[in-house]
């Protein structure tokens, strides 16, 4: 890739501002995905975990989705982004055997956990008798899944080394041929997993299919049958994403190793695409989770709603420091806590409470009352009102600084 970097500044002219056009818009586009994949992920990982509803098989195998693509997208798009600003590869020979390999690997614990998550619904339809995968047998296929990813990708790690502020691939040097590698990734890593997905979808398609004519006056089962559509619906999303954006870097890197690719002019920019579609992937998941699964959205609802929670508490705790003071100058009581709202002036739902203190004290309001002509008010009515007006006055202040 560092090579392929350069290139793209060995040229001028027209061809050097369509380049500068690319280079911006490349770096925008890592921004963008980088900032969404990330939150987007956290928060899934964050449902998973906190949610005790949503604690099972399936969702265990999103978590681990959701944690290879943070990997990625923590660790390999913010070297890359450094890469592409210096033109080299400054990081030293370490990151060079870990930035890439590491890109790899988790590109094939994604695939891996979308091949056991297949396989675990073809298990719970097809063959609904059977002992069935619990969550501890989730956490060893999990681990499982790495283990294989990190042999997979042993040899990328063996051949990676640093030479003129380039990280390069010496599979020559080292007795290996990279077109077999590249082979052997695109069978492992795209063919045979998503051959296996497919024909487990296909399966379990067809029994819901069968099963929706075979018990649809029984309602229990109608409704685990619309939770089983619901499940199939948000991962066949999910394979789908994921084979139309990690396709194209599968082929060009086919198409670099056993075609012109190397020699093409245009094979930078294509490779450059490719990247970004991989990135685009890790960041895709959770936008297809919050638009095709129910329990997912009402999870990140609740999660940005606490975020805003928080943000007028930090807000609503300035404002009360604010009106302390104001009311020190003035000799003033301080401001209660609300308690409608449980000790905050911010409720759930960004309601704002009047603070305790500022209520009207039921005496005042029946001394309040006895006076219907302020000009036969005694000196302690006066006073209650004056009171109250400032009171209130204090409250409106309290508002319009929230």
């Amino acid at each position: 890739m560092d090579n392929i970097t350069s290139n793209l500044t060995a040229t001028g002219g027209h061809e050097d501002a369509t380049i500068n056009s690319f280079y911006y818009i490349r770096l925008v586009c890592y921004v963008i995905i980088f900032i969404v994949g990330v939150i987007g992920n956290i928060l899934v990982c964050l449902v998973v975990c906190r949610e005790r509803k949503m604690k099972n098989v399936t969702n265990y195998f999103i978590f681990n989705l959701a944690v290879s693509d943070l990997s990625v997208l923590l660790i390999c798009i913010p070297f890359d982004f450094g890469e592409i600003v210096t033109g080299t590869f400054p990081y030293g020979a370490f990151m060079c055997r870990l930035i890439y390999p590491l890109q790899t690997m988790a590109a094939t614990a994604s695939v891996g956990t979308l091949v056991a998550i297949s396989l675990n619904r073809f298990m719970a339809v097809v063959y609904p008798l059977r002992p069935q995968l619990r969550t501890r047998d989730a956490k060893k296929v999990i681990g499982v899944i790495w283990v294989f990813a990190l042999a997979l990708v042993s040899p990328y790690i063996a051949v990676l080394e640093l030479a003129d502020s380039s990280c390069i691939e010496t599979f020559e040097a080292k007795g290996l041929k990279a077109g077999a590698y590249t082979i052997s990734i695109f069978l492992l890593q795209y063919v045979l997993p998503l051959s296996v997905i497919g024909l487990s979808y296909i399966r379990i398609g067809r029994d819901l299919r069968r099963d929706r004519c075979s018990y649809s006056n029984d309602a229990l089962q109608r409704d685990q049958e619309r939770e089983a559509h619901k499940v199939m619906k948000l991962l066949t999303v999910v394979v789908i994403v994921f084979a139309s954006l990690m396709l194209p870097n599968h082929i060009v890197f086919l198409w670099w190793d056993f075609g012109n690719g190397s020699e093409n002019q245009h094979a930078p920019g294509i490779i450059a695409i490719c990247q970004i579609c991989v990135y685009a992937n890790s960041a895709s998941n959770p936008l297809i989770y919050n638009a095709v699964n129910e329990q997912f959205r009402e999870g990140f609802k609740n999660y940005f709603r606490s975020w805003i929670e928080c943000v007028l508490k930090i807000k609503g705790s300035k404002a009360r420091d604010h009106v302390k003071i104001v009311n020190r100058r003035k000799g003033a009581k301080t401001l209660g806590s609300c308690t409608m709202c449980r000790g905050s002036e911010a409720s759930l739902n960004g309601t704002l409470c009047p603070p305790r203190d500022l209520q009207v004290n039921n005496n005042d309001l029946a001394d309040i009352t006895q006076c219907t002509d302020i000009t036969h008010c005694t000196s302690t009515d006066s006073k209650v009102i004056t009171l109250e007006q400032e009171r209130l006055e204090e409250y409106e202040e309290f508002l319009t600084t929230v």
